[in-house]
């Protein structure tokens, strides 16, 4: 631009922050003294304005424009200093609830349950449970002076890695290392590999769902279920509840009409109106009024240790105090795997026989079908209908015969030598017991004592005395 000149002096102030420069100009005392971009120029070089860092700059537009439009008196500013840009305070996100009262959830009809109150929070090893945000430097400012301005650092995170976490290396996230109950305490979250509920299951915890192994300190109420893939211990009672474990189970108090099935061993304080299968071994000190099915042996030699009533099925032994009761209680005990298979098979007989006769039906009303259309050469519509149903309902009979066959030949190579299955008792078995071992039956007519009941030599069912031990 060419010079503008005019009369006054050119002033540079510094703001008491030192973030601004200003140019000021003034009436001139004598008329003599010029503002031009020259005077202008030295004015800034003398002052305290440092642009040596190449980051403050004059702003030459807005002194031009002072230039052409001089007012006297006026602030304008002709340089800004970098204010500092603080950091950021870093964060944890979770990805999960923290805390809070168990409430209802939502089941899959959309309605609320009330058993299922969200105590358990099932999740497995790798699982990404918080995501971390680190704090950041900031960035530092400069003043018009050319003096340095700290900017504030960010606070990092406040966080910790529970019992059953990890940090990974970048420090970004948290992840499980194990599977089981993710678990919030005051400020971090732990997984609980064996859950331990301190209190009744009820309606303060509702149900109970675990991957891992779970104990419970006390009772199990009425309409409410403990599941587990591991195993399960209760120090109470269960009452009309459910229990399922892949591993095992045990009460050490006792069940009333509750169901209980573990893939390994049952060990209950007593069971009365129970429904219990396992798939090891099974032990109370009693069995009322139960249905049972055991893959290993029965034993209830404890206490009283008597089985009165009920279904009893063991695939390998049992051994009671007492079997059945003095009032003749009808129960019902089946030993071996064999008499399992001996009753699927005999119900697969049955539907075999009705097969054959439908198979026969079937092949019946085909053949008059096809002998009216030889005569007449064709068949009415429906007749044809009924004709393709007939032959295709043949088909299907026969495919399902061949199925139950082959199962039948599976069943019959599976029976093996019941000889070495008994059962004891080592005190007294009433009448009203029924003994099915393989396919043979035996109803006790009179009180034995300390008998075994087993397979004799003609392959028939016998109840022999137990030799009384020296001193018994």
């Amino acid at each position: 631009m060419n010079d503008i000149a005019i009369s006054g002096i050119p002033k540079v102030e510094i703001s008491d922050d030192k973030m601004s420069a200003y140019l000021i100009f003034e009436e001139s005392e004598t008329g003599e003294d010029v503002i031009s971009l020259e005077t202008v120029q030295k004015e800034i070089d003398i002052s305290e304005i440092n642009l040596e860092t190449g980051q403050v700059e004059i702003e030459m537009p807005a002194i031009e424009n002072a230039l052409k439009n001089p007012a006297y008196g006026d602030r304008i500013i002709i340089a800004r200093g970098i204010r500092p840009i603080n950091g950021v305070d870093g964060i944890i996100e979770y990805r999960f609830e923290t805390g809070g009262a168990l409430t209802p959830k939502k089941n899959d009809k959309d309605e609320m349950d009330y058993k299922d109150l969200g105590l358990v929070k099932n999740i497995f090893t790798g699982t990404v449970i918080a995501d971390i945000t680190p704090e950041t430097e900031g960035e530092d400012g400069i003043d018009v002076c050319g003096n340095a301005i700290k900017a504030l650092p960010g606070k990092p995170p406040k966080y910790m890695v529970g019992q059953g976490t990890e940090l990974d290396e970048e420090g970004l996230l948290i992840t499980t290392t194990t599977d089981g109950n993710l678990a919030w305490h005051k400020d971090h979250f732990t997984v609980e590999e064996v859950m331990t509920i301190g209190e009744d299951v009820g309606p303060a915890t509702g149900n109970v769902d675990f991957i891992g192994d779970v104990i419970i300190k006390g009772n199990v109420f009425e309409g409410f279920a403990v599941k587990s893939k591991k195993n399960i211990l209760i120090n109470g009672t269960v009452n009309n509840a459910t229990i399922e474990a892949d591993g095992n189970i045990e009460v050490k108090m006792g069940c009333v009409h509750s169901t209980l099935s573990a893939k390994g061993e049952i060990k209950i304080g007593f069971g009365e109106g129970c429904t219990l299968e396992s798939g090891g071994d099974m032990i109370s000190s009693n069995f009322i009024s139960c249905d049972i099915v055991c893959k290993g042996s029965i034993t209830a030699i404890t206490g009283k240790g008597v089985a009165i009533g009920g279904k009893i099925t063991a695939y390998k032994g049992m051994v009671f105090n007492s079997l059945g009761s003095a009032g003749y209680t009808k129960t019902n005990v089946t030993l071996g795997e064999a008499a399992i298979l001996a009753k699927e098979k005999k119900e697969l007989e049955i539907e075999e026989a009705g097969l054959n006769e439908k198979i026969n039906q079937h092949v019946e009303l085909a053949n008059t079908l096809q002998a009216a259309k030889k005569m007449a050469g064709s068949l009415p519509k429906e007749r044809e209908e009924m004709l393709s149903a007939a032959v295709r309902g043949r088909f299907q009979a026969l495919n399902e015969l061949k199925k139950i066959k082959k199962r039948i030949v599976i069943i019959d190579e599976s029976f093996t030598d019941n000889t070495s299955l008994y059962v004891e008792v080592r005190k007294t078995v009433f009448p009203g017991v029924s003994v099915r071992i393989g396919e043979q039956r035996k109803k006790v007519e009179s009180e034995w004592d300390r008998c075994r009941i087993a397979i004799d030599n003609t392959g028939e069912i016998e109840i022999t005395p137990i030799a009384t031990r020296p001193g018994g």
